[in-house]
């Protein structure tokens, strides 16, 4: 049971609102990191988010990246969870992502996320909120559910 518990746990942490600044890299503009306040969300967010009760409030530290393409990779950093990639489209200053992580050393006990998000930007500036949930491995059975909100803002070079 407790085994359980922390695992879950890191799933959740690893499918919090989160970005792999080394592997989205490639996907961001040289100009986005020049110029914000020309690109929108494009480039890269230091975030915090939190499961809202009865889950896990515990704030976890995370980095989103806002690729070119509308692709979008998060990383939790603090504690560091599994990464999570997917792809996000914004309206103004409203935007939205779903991305999917998981976790799990074997089929027998993967666990696979998908997160959707929906935020705001207010200049260099984001918040919102998200839905994650967890499915058995591959499958549609769903095994946790839990809803959250974050905000963060902008990282410059």
């Amino acid at each position: 049971m407790v085994k359980s518990l922390v695992e879950r746990r890191m799933v959740l942490r690893g499918a919090g609102v989160a970005g792999a600044t080394v592997l989205a890299a490639a996907a961001v503009p040289a100009e986005a990191s020049a110029h914000p306040e020309h690109h929108g969300l494009l480039g890269a967010w230091r975030i915090t988010h939190a499961d809202n009760p009865p889950g896990d409030t515990t704030p976890v530290a995370a980095v989103v990246t806002f690729g070119a393409g509308g692709v979008f990779v998060d990383q939790d950093i603090a504690p560091v969870a599994p990464a999570g990639v997917g792809a996000w489209t914004a309206h103004g200053d409203r935007f939205e992502v779903t991305f999917w992580t998981g976790s799990g050393d074997t089929p027998a006990d993967a666990v696979t996320v998908r997160v959707r998000v929906h935020g705001m930007l207010h200049g260099d500036r984001i918040s919102g909120t998200y839905r994650a949930t967890g499915f058995a491995g591959a499958s549609t059975t769903v095994v946790f559910g839990s809803t959250g909100t974050f905000s963060g803002w902008r990282i410059v070079a």
